[in-house]
């Protein structure tokens, strides 16, 4: 059994001595068939994988490759290169061979690239121009990886080396390497891209963006390199997630004639994810750096170019970072942007001897921890000193530009604050525009430029009052500020000390807020008039009528009395003070004068109260006549609601006899006599009717027929008079004696009905009893219908 193992073992290895690298040569442009890339790539599956095997190109005509469909998947040990194809180099690039897509371009499942790899290991790509897997293919369907190539779980992939370049452009992904199965280990792994183009075309310089340059999950994994000829041009985002990458010796935004020719002018993105990660030596222009939970990471010797472009770091969850070093040779720079370093809930990142210009924001931290303290007390001409976390290393840097703000742009001197926490550095410091940043246990703490809020809320202000000087405008939440300069809009020096500007007028102000030679400059703020005084857009006035004290003033509003209840005051024309709150009434025509009188600033408001004559008109009563001597009611006919009436015993008594504001006097009539009642509304009162009461024999108007038939004549039975007899009982029978109608008194009419329903015609009987001492009146009623 053991001889057999042997003799099988040995069969093996004789069979992998004896295979051999194969080349194979492209040597049409075709999609398929004899010479072309396809048949390549199948040969090269075909032939194993046990050893390296080499696909080179040798194009007779044209070296553009137009592909209908998929290519095969790449195996192992394989070397494509389009740089063995003899003809020269396509533009100022290292490719000599361009793969595109067809416009009718199929792919199977959902992934579309000219070169895909799953699974395989070592294989190098050099030459190549890859352009068009774009959303102009007509097949595409919103699905995002459409690249020039993709790596799912690979392991040593190399894209690109001197002299071997690949150009990757007008693809929505240039280099994409992913995992293949969301539910195994498995990952990328030393994946190597160096001198390529991607973003740019052939030409080094006309931009030819669509998405990702790179997205790359992968460890031990190269981008770019040491030398120049190693280096790599992007321009457009980048992703790089993983453990112990490198990106190195690249250039962002910048082609090879370090020009930025982007047309939409925004910055592109390049993210960090992992351990481990260095970033080195890349140069930049319209760059935002992101390391988003990285853990362990250098940043050094990056340079930003001098062409303007928004740049800067954001770092969000990140642990021991170092962002420059204590090594001179090592630092970054960063210039002519809004903001360098931004730090996010992160800890241990340690800013050391970079250089920052002309950046409003050099390092801001949100939710850090053990973020060493720092302040300047002193920043003279001959002394730059402080306070700091005991045992902190303060970095002391000069500004030596002439932008509007410091930054740390040339790092001078490191000392170390003393165990009280005191710092010291001296020297001729008279032209010096300093600034420092802290360093204790590799976290490093914010500079300490002059920084203003620019919360609205930072910006108090009290507008001047009274036409006095007495305006103010307070700083809030200054950083950094020894000093305030405060400057009116004629650049002219208003007040000088703290961040308090106070006992100014109307007018625009700003402030410098200094630190030795350092100053930030707020916006300009504007105290307007704030002078007390009425909005009466809601004024509600009632004029006093018939020289009556009826008259009223409301609804007025206080303004620009800040906040408070000033002291007020209400006179009349003779400057007697008559009130003292805002509302007002009870008031005679007349002209009064409201005073508002905050701070001893008297601001009058005049109003003026008409004495309005209203002419009412006198009631309607009719005269009438009782039976006899007793109490009747005097009606006034239409009475109006907001009125009332009153009964006068003589036409000129000045007293009346009784008011009742439904016009209804009820009296005690003994003998002929007559009364006066007049109307009254808003203090002014009518003259007065005349109203007759004689006492003798009933003399009734009573209808002895009715028309019921609804045409508005005669329809009721018609008492002239009755309304002078409320006690007065009314019967009326029918000819078989029943009695169909009653009432005490008379306001509702006999109208020809019974239970609701018309009595037929003919001829009715009544009593009327008066109950005046006059005795029973009767007759008949016909109804004719």
């Amino acid at each position: 059994m053991k001889h057999k193992l042997f003799l099988f073992t040995l069969f093996l290895l004789l069979t992998c001595l004896n295979a051999e690298a194969t080349v194979f040569t492209v040597t049409s442009n075709a999609d398929a068939g004899t010479g072309t890339l396809r048949e390549a790539l199948t040969n090269a599956a075909a032939n194993g994988t046990i050893q390296q095997d080499i696909i080179n190109f040798n194009l007779p005509g044209s070296v553009t490759i137009t592909l209908f469909t998929q290519l095969p998947e790449v195996t192992s040990n394989l070397i494509i290169d389009g740089s063995t194809q003899p003809t020269p180099k396509l533009g100022r690039s290292d490719a000599r061979v361009y793969i595109i897509p067809d416009v009718s371009y199929t792919f199977p499942g959902t992934k579309a690239a000219a070169l895909i790899m799953t699974e395989v290991t070592n294989v190098e790509i050099y030459g190549l121009c890859i352009k068009g897997y774009s959303s102009k293919l007509t097949n595409f369907n919103g699905n995002l990886l459409f690249t020039a190539i993709s790596a799912y779980d690979c392991t040593n992939i190399t894209i690109g080396a001197p002299d071997k370049g690949n150009v990757f452009c007008d693809n929505i992904y240039g280099v994409y390497c992913g995992t293949n199965s969301l539910t195994d280990s498995k990952n990328n792994d030393n994946i190597n891209i160096q001198s390529n183009f991607i973003g740019y075309d052939e030409s080094g310089t006309n931009v030819v963006e669509l998405g990702y340059a790179l997205d790359i999950t992968a460890d031990n994994s190269l981008v770019g390199g040491p030398t120049s000829k190693e280096r790599n041009y992007f321009a457009t985002a980048i992703a790089l997630n993983g453990i112990d990458n490198k990106f190195i010796n690249n250039s962002l935004s910048l082609d090879v004639n370090g020009q930025d020719n982007r047309v939409n002018g925004a910055s592109i993105l390049v993210r960090f994810q992992g351990s481990n990660t260095q970033v080195a030596d890349n140069d930049f222009c319209s760059t935002q750096f992101q390391f988003i939970s990285v853990n362990s990471f250098t940043f050094m010797r990056n340079k930003q170019s001098s062409i303007p472009g928004n740049s800067g770091m954001y770092l969000f969850k990140c642990n021991n970072a170092f962002i420059g070093d204590d090594n001179d040779n090592d630092i970054n720079i960063f210039s002519n942007d809004g903001g360098a370093f931004y730090a996010v809930e992160s800890n241990n990142i340690t800013i050391a001897k970079n250089s920052i210009s002309c950046n409003t924001t050099p390092y801001l931290i949100s939710s850090g921890t053990a973020i060493p303290n720092i302040n300047i007390v002193v920043n003279s001409a001959a002394e730059f000193s402080g306070t700091a976390s005991p045992g902190a290393a303060i970095y002391i840097y000069n500004d030596n530009t002439d932008c509007s703000v410091c930054n740390p742009v040339q790092y001078l001197v490191t000392v170390v604050a003393d165990a009280a926490g005191n710092w010291k550095f001296t020297g001729d410091l008279h032209n010096k525009k300093l600034v420092a940043n802290a360093t204790l246990n590799n976290s490093s703490s914010e500079f300490t430029q002059p920084v203003i809020s620019t919360s609205a809320a930072d910006y108090v202000k009290a507008n001047p009052t009274c036409f006095k000087n007495n305006g103010s405008i307070t700083l809030q939440n200054l950083k950094n500020v020894i000093g305030v300069d405060w400057y009116n809009d004629q650049d002219q020096l208003v007040q000088s000390g703290g961040p308090k500007l106070e006992g100014v007028g109307v007018g625009t102000y700003y402030a410098k807020c200094y630190n030795g030679n350092c100053f930030a400059k707020s916006i300009p703020i504007t105290l307007t008039s704030s002078n007390p005084g009425i909005d009466d857009s809601g004024l509600q006035k009632v004029n006093a009528s018939c020289d009556a004290a009826n008259g009223s003033i409301s609804n007025l509003k206080l303004i620009n009395t800040n906040g408070g209840t000033p002291p007020l005051r209400w006179t009349n024309e003779a400057g007697d003070v008559i009130r003292n709150t805002l509302d007002i009434d009870g008031l005679p025509g007349g002209t009064y004068t409201l005073t508002i009188d905050p701070d001893g600033c008297a601001v009058p408001y005049h109003i003026t109260l008409l004495n309005q004559e209203l002419v009412i008109d006198p009631p309607v009563i009719s005269s009438f006549q009782l039976c006899g001597p007793g109490e009747t009611i005097i009606p006034v006919k239409n009475p109006v609601a907001t009125s009332t009436y009153r009964l006068y015993d003589s036409e000129t008594s000045t007293t009346p006899l009784d008011e009742e504001p439904n016009g209804k006097f009820k009296v005690n009539v003994t003998a002929n006599r007559s009364y006066y009642i007049s109307r009254f509304s808003n203090a002014c009162e009518s003259t007065r009717t005349k109203v007759d009461v004689n006492v003798g024999l009933s003399n009734l108007n009573i209808a002895n027929v009715i028309t019921p038939n609804n045409d508005g004549i005669n329809d009721y039975w018609q008492i002239a008079g009755m309304e002078n007899y409320p006690l007065a009982t009314i019967k009326i029978f029918n000819r078989y004696g029943k009695n169909i109608f009653n009432s005490i008194g008379y306001s509702h009419p006999f109208n020809g009905t019974y239970n609701g329903k018309p009595l037929p015609t003919g001829s009715y009987y009544y009593i009327i009893n008066l109950s005046s001492g006059c005795g029973l009146l009767s007759g008949s009623l016909s109804i004719i219908r």
